[in-house]
């Protein structure tokens, strides 16, 4: 590895877990403001009328964990099939970018539920966006495996 390569490492390592960093705060900021706006919407849902919200959103969560793994996977399949370390190293940061912010929708679906006034329901959203974007965060390995030229794609 040249110092030209461990510099560009260096900084794509940086810079995305700063973004990721960012990303993952954010959840732990909607769990602070879901708890503070409680009944600050204008509005009322009826039990019923959450129920189904509810129900929308863990359909949707389900959709998005899926979606963000195929996501993840198929740039990183793409970044191995790169002929350029530059352009790998490009693909792998919209890879994580990318998952990461599929994964956060997750999190905006348990700051509405909070909103609306659903607490049970709202947190283990939050939850499984913060364990989304842990799965999602940077990998040095998956890095260096590109500088390899071997597939990331497990």
């Amino acid at each position: 590895m040249g110092k030209e390569d461990a510099e560009k490492i260096r900084s794509l390592w940086s810079s995305l877990n700063m973004v990721w960093f960012a990303m993952f705060f954010s959840v732990l900021i909607y769990a602070v403001l879901g708890l503070f706006l409680k009944g600050y919407i204008g509005f009322t849902f009826g039990e019923e009328g959450l129920k189904k919200v509810r129900t929308i959103f863990y359909l949707l969560t389900i959709g998005t964990i899926t979606y963000s793994v195929y996501a993840r996977r198929s740039y990183l399949a793409k970044a191995s099939a790169e002929s350029s370390f530059d352009g790998a190293l490009n693909t792998y940061r919209i890879a994580v970018i990318v998952s990461n912010a599929i994964a956060e929708f997750i999190g905006v679906f348990g700051f509405l539920l909070l909103i609306m006034g659903d607490r049970f329901y709202g947190f283990p959203l939050l939850i499984t966006s913060g364990l989304a974007m842990l799965y999602h965060r940077p990998r040095r390995s998956e890095i260096l495996a590109l500088q390899e030229k071997k597939p990331v794609v497990k």
